[in-house]
C-alpha cells in the first residue's frame, strides 16, 4: 500500500512537472479567455479596440504568472487598423483563482507600419490641430517597436514602463526650412524608474548635405520639467540658408553674414530643459571638431580694411579646429587654423570669451600676417605681402560702450609696435593710456622711433623720430572723431630729435608741452627748427571759458601746403596763422609770403581758359611767383568757409571766396587779373594812381571772372573772360602792395 501510494504521488508530481514544463515552453491554445480579454481591454478606452484570432496560454512558474499570447493581434483605432507583431498579457494566477483578473503587465510589439500611422494613435490623446501638425512633420518612413507596460493593483499603468522603437528611411519636416531626410533612428526607454528617460540614436540621416549619423537625443522626465541632452554630429557641406537655420537653433546672431559656405566635421552637445509650457530653459551647448573649409562674406568692416587694405569682405578658413562652449553665464570660443583674405593662407589662434552677466567680451588672438598686406596710416607704415610678420593682442570690451587694449604687439623685420593699457570709448576716442612703444620703417628708412609713458597724470612722449605726414594730411580731410574723449585729462610733454614732414623741410629739436582738459587742448606751446635761422612756433591759450587762440609762425610754409590735393609744386614761403576757436566755430587769418607754385592744375586751366597762355606756360615751367597770399576764413564742423582770399604777384593776382567741404568738395568763385592790367587799373585812379604807379596809361578796369567746383582731386573750372573789377579787388590789391613795401623796407 505504501509503495502504491508513493508511486502515485511520484506519478502525480511527474505529471504536474510535465504539465508545468509543457505550459512553460509550449503553452495551450484556447478560446476560453477571448471574450474576457476583449471585454476588459476594450473597456479601458472605447476608441481603441483590440482584435485577435485565438489566445495561447503559457505558464511562468517562477513569478506565478500566466502569459496569454494573442494570435494575429491588431489594434483598431477609430476604424484605423494598426498591425501588431505580438500582444502578451501577464496575469497573476492568484487573481484568476480569486476571479479578480488583475493584469500585471502587457507586452505589445509593432511590426513595420507606415510612420503616418502614428497619428492614428495620437489622435486619441491630442487636439486635432496638433495631430494635423504631427501628420505634416512625419512625411514618410516606417515605424516599428515594442512596449512593456506594467500595471498597478488598481489597473492603472505604472510609470516603470519600457519602450523600444525604430524609425526607418523617414523624412521629418520640423518646419518649411528644417527637414531631416533618409532618417533611421532607434528610440529606447529603460525599465528603471530612476532612469526615466528616452534615448534616441540616429544611425542614418541628413540635414541637407550634412550627415547626422551617430547623433543622439536623451529625454529625461523630472518632476515638473523634461531634461533634454543631445549629441548632434554634423559632417559635410553647408551654405548660408542652412547655416542660418542651424545658428538660429543655437540662438546665435548671423545678421552680418552676407554669404557662407563650408565643409565641417563637428560634434555638438546641446542641453536644456522644457517646462510644462514646452518653453526652453537653461540652454547650454558645446561644439568641437574641424572646419575643413569655410568661406565667409561679411558686411564691409572699415576697421579691418583700414589696416588690411586688401580685405574685400571675404575671409576663407581651412584646416581649423574649433571649440565653442555656451552656458547661461558665458560662452567661450577657440579657433586654431589657417585663414586668408586674398591668395595665400596664414596661421591664426583665436580665444574669445563672453560674460553674459557683465556683457563683456575678451579677445586673445595671435595672427601670422606673412601673406597679408598691412597698413598703419597714422604711422605712415606699410608692409607688403610675403614679408614675415605677427600680430597678437588681448582686448576686452562691451560693444557700443568701451574697448580696453590690455596689450597689442605687432612686429615685422625691424618694425615693432607695442601698446599697453589703452582705454577707448564707444567712438574709439582715448579715455586713458599707459604705454606705447613704436619703431617703424618706410621705404627702408626709419620714420618712427618713440616711446609713450604715462605716470602721475602726465604723459611723456620722447624719441629720435616722428613721421608727421599723416598728421599734416589730416588737416585737409574730413574727420568726425576726436582723438581724446571728454573723460581724458593730462599734461603732455613731447621731445623728438627729428620730425619728418614729407618734404625736405624736416624739423629738428622738436618740443611741445600742453595741457588737455576733458578731451580738449587748454594750453599748448611748440617749438622746432628747420635750420639754424628758420624756426616753427605754435601756441594755444585760452582767452576765456568759451574761446581759445591758436597761433602758428613757420619760416617754411611748404609742409603745410604740400598735402593740399589741388596744389602741387609749392616752393618757398613763410607762414603766419591765427585762429580764434570757440565751441561751434573758428575764425582764422592766414598769410603766406614770397612763394612760388608750378603745378596747380586748376590754376593752369583757369589761365588757359582766360587766354593767358604766356602765364600758363610760366606756371608749367619755372612756376609763378606770388608776393603774398592772405586768407580770412571760418570753420564750422567739416565746412571750411573762405570769406576772402587774395593771392598777389607780379604776373597775376587772384581774389576769391567760397567753401571747402573737407575731403569732399571744393567750391570757389573769384576774379583773376594779369599784373599789367592791375597796374593800369591802379594807375587810372585819380591822385592815388599817380602816387603808386606814375603816369602810365591803363588798359581799362577788366579781369577774368571764374568758378571752380568739384572734388579736390578733380576740380572743374569755368570762366567769364571780361568783367569789370569791383572796388573791393582794387582796395585789397593796394593794401597788399602797401604791406609788401613795408616788409621790404
Amino acid at each position: 500500500m505504501r509503495k502504491f501510494l508513493f508511486r502515485s504521488i511520484v506519478l502525480l508530481i511527474l505529471i504536474f512537472i510535465t504539465i508545468i514544463i509543457y505550459l512553460t515552453y509550449f503553452g495551450i491554445k484556447t478560446e476560453k479567455f477571448d471574450n474576457l480579454i476583449k471585454t476588459k481591454a476594450n473597456s479601458v478606452n472605447k476608441t481603441i479596440k483590440i482584435d485577435f484570432y485565438k489566445t495561447k496560454i503559457y505558464l511562468n512558474p517562477i513569478k506565478l504568472n500566466l502569459i496569454i499570447k494573442l494570435q494575429n493581434p491588431n489594434i483598431l483605432i477609430k476604424k484605423n487598423t494598426i498591425k501588431l507583431k505580438k500582444v502578451n498579457l501577464f496575469l497573476s494566477i492568484k487573481s484568476i483563482l480569486s476571479s479578480s483578473f488583475i493584469l500585471n503587465k502587457a507586452e505589445i510589439g509593432f511590426i513595420k507600419n507606415d510612420i503616418k500611422d502614428l497619428t492614428k494613435i495620437t489622435s486619441i490623446y491630442v487636439p486635432r490641430f496638433i495631430n494635423n501638425k504631427i501628420n505634416k512633420i512625419f512625411h514618410k518612413g516606417s515605424l516599428e517597436g515594442e512596449f512593456s507596460i506594467p500595471f498597478n493593483a488598481d489597473g492603472s499603468i505604472d510609470k516603470n514602463y519600457a519602450f523600444y522603437g525604430k524609425i526607418s528611411d523617414a523624412t521629418i519636416n520640423l518646419s518649411k526650412k528644417f527637414s531631416i531626410k533618409n532618417l533611421t533612428t532607434e528610440i529606447k526607454r529603460g525599465k528603471n524608474e530612476k532612469n526615466n528617460s528616452f534615448l534616441t540614436t540616429i544611425t542614418k540621416g541628413f540635414f541637407y548635405n550634412l550627415d547626422l549619423s551617430g547623433s543622439s537625443i536623451n529625454l529625461l522626465r523630472e518632476k515638473e520639467k523634461i531634461k533634454i541632452s543631445s549629441l548632434l554630429i554634423t559632417n559635410g557641406k553647408f551654405n548660408l540658408n542652412q547655416a542660418q537655420i542651424f545658428f538660429s537653433m543655437l540662438d546665435l546672431d548671423v545678421k552680418s553674414l552676407k554669404d557662407i559656405n563650408g565643409d565641417i566635421d563637428l560634434k555638438t552637445n546641446i542641453n536644456f530643459y522644457l517646462n510644462n509650457n514646452f518653453k526652453i530653459k537653461d540652454l547650454d551647448y558645446k561644439t568641437e571638431g574641424n572646419v575643413h573649409t569655410l568661406q565667409l562674406n561679411i558686411d564691409q568692416n572699415i576697421g579691418i580694411k583700414k589696416y588690411l587694405p586688401e580685405y574685400k569682405n571675404n575671409i576663407t578658413l581651412k584646416n581649423t579646429k574649433i571649440k565653442f562652449i555656451k552656458s547661461k553665464k558665458k560662452h567661450v570660443t577657440k579657433l586654431i587654423g589657417f585663414f586668408k583674405i586674398k591668395e595665400h593662407f596664414d596661421e591664426f589662434v583665436l580665444n574669445e570669451s563672453f560674460n553674459n552677466i557683465k556683457r563683456i567680451f575678451n579677445l586673445d588672438t595671435t595672427i601670422n600676417l606673412k601673406n597679408s598686406k598691412v597698413s598703419i596710416a597714422n604711422l605712415n607704415f606699410e608692409k607688403q605681402a610675403g614679408k614675415q610678420s605677427k600680430l597678437s593682442f588681448n582686448i576686452n570690451f562691451i560693444l557700443g560702450k568701451f574697448y580696453n587694449i590690455k596689450n597689442l604687439d605687432f612686429s615685422t623685420d625691424k618694425t615693432k609696435v607695442y601698446l599697453s593699457d589703452i582705454k577707448l570709448n564707444n567712438s574709439f576716442e582715448v579715455v586713458d593710456l599707459k604705454k606705447a612703444k613704436v619703431k617703424t620703417f618706410s621705404k627702408g628708412s626709419k620714420n618712427n622711433d618713440f616711446l609713450v609713458n604715462k605716470s602721475n597724470k602726465k604723459i611723456v612722449i620722447s624719441g629720435k623720430f616722428f613721421d608727421a605726414q599723416p598728421l599734416l594730411k589730416s588737416l585737409y580731410k574730413k574727420n568726425n572723431n576726436n582723438i581724446f574723449s571728454k573723460k581724458f585729462s593730462s599734461e603732455i610733454k613731447i621731445d623728438f630729435d627729428r620730425v619728418f614732414t614729407g618734404t625736405n623741410d624736416d624739423i629738428s629739436e622738436f618740443s611741445m608741452i600742453s595741457l588737455i582738459n576733458q578731451g580738449s587742448y587748454e594750453k599748448l606751446s611748440l617749438k622746432g627748427n628747420f635750420s639754424e635761422n628758420e624756426i616753427i612756433e605754435m601756441s594755444l591759450y585760452k582767452i576765456d571759458e568759451s574761446k581759445k587762440t591758436l597761433q602758428v609762425i613757420s619760416d617754411r610754409a611748404r609742409p603745410f601746403v604740400k598735402h593740399v590735393n589741388f596744389i602741387k609744386g609749392f616752393e618757398g614761403g613763410k607762414l603766419e596763422y591765427e585762429s580764434i576757436i570757440s565751441k561751434d566755430i573758428s575764425n582764422s587769418n592766414l598769410i603766406i609770403t614770397d612763394f612760388k607754385v608750378s603745378k596747380v592744375p586748376a590754376l593752369a586751366k583757369l589761365l588757359t581758359l582766360a587766354s593767358l597762355r604766356g602765364i600758363a606756360d610760366t606756371l608749367s615751367g619755372e612756376g609763378i611767383r606770388f608776393e603774398s597770399f592772405e586768407m580770412k576764413s571760418n570753420s564750422k564742423e567739416n565746412i571750411f568757409n573762405i570769406e576772402e582770399a587774395l593771392a598777389f604777384g607780379p604776373a597775376v593776382s587772384i581774389l576769391l571766396e567760397g567753401y571747402v567741404d573737407k575731403g569732399k568738395t571744393v567750391s570757389l568763385r573769384g576774379t583773376l587779373v594779369p599784373a599789367t592790367k592791375l597796374n593800369s587799373i591802379i594807375a587810372s585812379i585819380p591822385i592815388l594812381g599817380n602816387i603808386l604807379v606814375g603816369k602810365k596809361t591803363g588798359e581799362g578796369v577788366v579781369g577774368v571772372s571764374f568758378k571752380m567746383k568739384g572734388p579736390p582731386s578733380n576740380v572743374k573750372t569755368t570762366v567769364n573772360p571780361i568783367k569789370t573789377l569791383t572796388p573791393r579787388f582794387i582796395v585789397r590789391a593796394v593794401e597788399s602792395m602797401k604791406k609788401n613795401k613795408k616788409k621790404s623796407k
